[in-house]
């Protein structure tokens, strides 16, 4: 499973989602839209809207798109418990 959450560093939201996945152990690649040009064309082109908005890929195949930080769908379309809250 691959994890990729666009952020952008003004996101309050986006770094409670950090701290969120960091606490339950999940890996993930963090992109920033705002610093990037090539990352912002990607966000838009897989859908974005706003941050964050995480890319769960299986088996190289996007699995599932969230939009905001959603703690039900991000626990459910990762498999983990939330120990952590």
């Amino acid at each position: 499973m691959e994890v990729i959450v666009f952020s952008a560093k003004s996101c309050g939201f986006c770094h409670q989602q950090s701290e969120f996945l960091k606490r339950n152990g999940v890996e993930f690649i963090e992109k920033d839209v705002m610093a990037d040009k090539t990352v912002f064309q990607e966000f838009q082109s897989l859908g974005g809207t706003g941050t964050p908005f995480t890319i769960v890929k299986r088996d190289g195949a996007i699995a599932s798109k969230i939009t905001g930080f959603n703690k039900d769908k991000l626990v459910q379309d990762l498999g983990i418990e939330e120990l952590n809250g």
